[in-house]
């Protein structure tokens, strides 16, 4: 679109032309703050005591020490556990280990590169021999090709080999014969020795890997020997029929290419007895709180003595509860703090108390359900024994981390999600003591979440179930497997309990957020994409009473809603909250229908008989009673407001400009105050959306000719006037933004008003055929936004 288009929009207003606010009135008096409200509007309440509440979730109280006894020392009173605790038995888990290991067969590497190698090392040696006879015309020089083979191939053979071999030219056959017999000993699996086996091969076997990781266990008198399988060789060879001296040679030959091909391979099976032993699940006990430890009187045994260091160490390691508390205090008031900063900084203060306190309540909230699920993980642990569900932490992946950033990211901009996701992430950690892969855990699965949530479409609540149900699993699957590869912490035997755990905290983290997330979209004021839908529904009774007692209202808004949805979609914004406030904004027109000229269906003017200043009245009693009606559907407050504000306190300009004729004859003044709108002006984005495309398309309606060039000037014309008005500076929009309005605005209205080709034979407006048809509508419809005075008295049309 040409910048021209645009010429007459103004960034600042001229001299001569003055603000059409309100006067300023004296200031009332500010009605005191309840406690609810100050919490609310400031920071500190709600920070304080936030944070003293978390400080209070992740602070654990310290027990007192044990008593301290040595080896053999009589107990002077019974010693009891003060709490329940979960004991490593090192004896037991190297015992254990070592069994693991020793049942670790030895691994052999079986290379079949050996056969291939010495085949073509044979070819090689033959084709050189066939080279130097032919070279040298029979001059039986035998021993410079005896040295040439050494030099070149590394044989070392006899004389009378090498001669017999020359004599008959290194023949072909003999070629083949010897690979065929080489390739037969190698495929029985050939070692250097069997000295060699000092791993328990004769008793209890091997295992054989080939090159490409093929394994089977074979036992060891499968297996040969150098020496043996020399033996082998030559009474293979002792089978073929063949002259004396060729067989000679053959067994020379095949004494030097016949090596081993299966070696013993010590770092595959360090490494399986690595494994086996990490395999080995590390051997606990639990000791019961108020156990008897040792009874007064009772010697103090290794066992027991073992037990109440293990508490004594555990007890150290708590220490004092209050500098945990204090710590924890100043974090969290530092964190919070910070996130106030930001929230300030990104957003109007009304918006950075509301997500602020969502923060807060959310992150309280999900430490109350994360303490729920450990106490019923310490249950079920400590009702296991000998299984990996015994250990505690094992079910740290079961915790729904989740449910706040699911709610979140259903509800909020992404940066704000992802603050809160590193909040949760940091309070995930330290509930569980610190653990940094509790951590990394929960802020990995949180940007999954967030993902999934986009992934599914946020406006449905099902996005939620889906993304725990099918997204989160996968992703803690992933995270589990790679801290496990990482950390090697437990067990490899532990790792499928845990990845069930966190399929069950994905799962936990969307049915808890499904189930919460009416309950904080309603305590938080919010209007989800669902909601949103459901409101929009065209078969709700209030839209068929527009439609019924108020038609052309009905209509009207159903192209606002158009033209405001489309700038949305263009501009990034809420589309679906700007479609359905105009779909609502002149639902108080249902009150008094017929004082509107879009619902007039005959000629008879009711404004004929009122006072501008009344008809003013009834006009933007509209507004009132659109934001009453909206209360008693219920309707969220954002579509409230945006019903409150799609006229601003902008003024009703027919009315205005009758009341001046009428009353001011002889220089009486008229007050602009008592012919506005009571406002307020727009306060969001949306908001101004609504109020443009309520003026622009009524002004459109008023042009006989609606073509492009004339609905470009009313777009430029109704944008110019409301922002010299002031109506749109709470909203901030930019030049380049409202650019993109108008552009929108523009695609949309000459869709509509498009021209049509004459239906030939027929005169629909009464018109001779010669005569030229206008497109467009033969009664002007005024538009009290219009900057400019119509040329001619409309019809009042207080539809805008």
């Amino acid at each position: 679109m040409p910048t021209s288009f645009f010429n007459r929009i103004k960034l600042f207003r001229a001299a001569e032309i003055q603000p059409r606010r309100p006067p300023a009135e004296p200031p009332a008096e500010k009605p005191k703050k309840t406690l609810l409200r100050r919490i609310v509007s400031e920071p500190w309440p709600g920070l304080v005591l936030a944070t003293a509440v978390i400080a209070i979730f992740l602070t654990r109280l310290p027990s007192e020490s044990l008593m301290t006894l040595s080896l053999g020392e009589v107990a002077p009173a019974d010693v009891v556990a003060p709490f329940d605790l979960t004991i490593e038995d090192d004896a037991a888990t190297a015992e254990q280990k070592a069994e693991a290991e020793a049942a670790i067969l030895p691994v052999y590497t079986f290379d079949a590169n050996v056969l291939a190698n010495t085949e073509d090392k044979i070819r090689r040696v033959f084709a050189a021999g066939r080279e130097w006879v032919a070279g040298s015309g029979g001059s039986g020089q035998f021993d410079k090709l005896q040295e040439l083979l050494l030099d070149k191939h590394g044989l070392d053979l006899e004389p009378a080999t090498v001669q017999t071999l020359a004599r008959l030219e290194f023949p072909s056959d003999l070629e083949e014969t010897l690979i065929s017999l080489v390739a037969k000993a190698f495929s029985q699996g050939i070692i250097v020795s069997k000295n060699l086996f000092i791993h328990g091969e004769d008793e209890r076997g091997l295992v054989l890997v080939d090159i490409r990781g093929r394994e089977r266990q074979v036992r060891a008198d499968s297996l040969v020997d150098i020496g043996e399988s020399e033996r082998r060789f030559n009474d293979d060879l002792d089978r073929i029929e063949m002259p004396v001296r060729s067989r000679a040679a053959l067994s020379d030959l095949g004494e030097i290419f016949l090596t081993a091909n299966v070696t013993y391979n010590k770092i595959e099976t360090e490494l399986r007895k690595a494994l086996a032993r990490d395999a080995v699940a590390t051997v606990t006990f639990t000791v019961k709180k108020d156990r008897v430890i040792v009874r007064r009187g009772d010697e103090v045994t290794p066992e027991t003595l073992q037990i109440m260091e293990a508490y004594n160490q555990r007890i150290r390691r708590q220490s004092s509860w209050v500098p945990s508390y204090v710590g924890h205090f100043v974090l969290y008031v530092f964190l919070l703090l910070t996130l106030w900063s930001y929230l300030g900084r990104a957003f109007k203060r009304k918006q950075t108390g509301k997500l602020f306190h969502m923060t807060a309540v959310t992150l309280v909230g999900s430490l109350l359900i994360y303490e729920v699920f450990l106490a019923l993980a310490r249950t079920v642990s400590e009702s296991v024994t000998n299984s990996a569900f015994s250990r505690l932490e094992v079910f740290y992946f079961a915790l729904p981390f989740q449910i706040g950033v699911l709610i979140f990211a259903f509800l909020l901009p992404d940066p704000v999600t992802l603050l809160f996701i590193l909040l949760n992430s940091l309070t995930a950690g330290l509930l569980v003591g610190g653990d940094f892969s509790v951590t990394v855990f929960a802020f990995i699965g949180g940007l999954a979440a967030v993902y999934a949530v986009k992934l599914y479409r946020r406006r449905y609540r099902a996005a939620t179930l889906r993304a725990g149900f099918i997204v989160l699993p996968a992703v803690n699957t992933l995270v589990i497997l790679a801290l496990y590869l990482i950390l090697r912490r437990a067990a490899i035997i532990a790792v499928p309990a845990e990845v069930a755990m966190g399929i069950l905290g994905g799962a936990a983290s969307a049915v808890l957020a499904f189930v919460l997330l009416p309950l904080i979209e309603t305590l938080f004021g919010f209007v989800t994409g669902s909601k949103l839908l459901e409101l929009m529904n065209s078969e709700l009774p209030i839209f068929r009473q527009l439609a019924e007692e108020a038609p052309g209202s009905y209509h009207h808004s159903l192209i606002v809603a158009s033209l405001a949805e489309k700038a949305a979609e263009d501009l990034g914004l809420d589309a679906q909250l700007a479609k359905a406030g105009a779909l609502y904004h002149d639902i108080g027109k249902i009150k008094m229908p017929e004082y509107f000229i879009e619902n007039r269906t005959g000629e008879f003017d009711l404004h004929k008989d009122l006072t501008p200043s009344m008809s003013t009245l009834v006009i933007k009693n509209h507004v009132k009673e659109g934001v009453e009606l909206a209360r008693k559907l219920k309707l969220p407050k954002p579509l409230r407001e945006i019903i409150e504000q799609h006229h601003g306190n902008s003024l009703v300009r027919y009315f205005y400009a009758k009341a001046k004729q009428t009353y001011d004859p002889k220089g009486q003044t008229v007050g602009e105050q008592s012919f506005r709108y009571p406002g307020p002006p727009p306060q969001t984005k949306e908001a101004g959306l609504v109020m443009l495309a309520d003026a622009i398309e009524a002004a459109s309606r008023s042009l006989k000719a609606p073509t492009k060039d004339n609905l470009k000037r009313v777009i430029t014309d109704i944008i110019n006037g409301t922002l010299q008005d002031g109506q749109l500076d709470a909203c901030d929009f930019s030049l380049r933004e409202l650019r993109t309005v108008a552009s929108a605005f523009l695609t949309i209205l000459y869709a509509i008003y498009h021209p049509r080709i004459e239906y030939p034979g027929f005169s629909f407006e009464g018109r001779p055929k010669n005569q030229k048809k206008d497109n467009g509508r033969d009664t002007p419809k005024d538009n009290d936004r219009h900057p400019e005075p119509p040329e001619k008295e409309p019809d009042p049309d207080q539809g805008v």
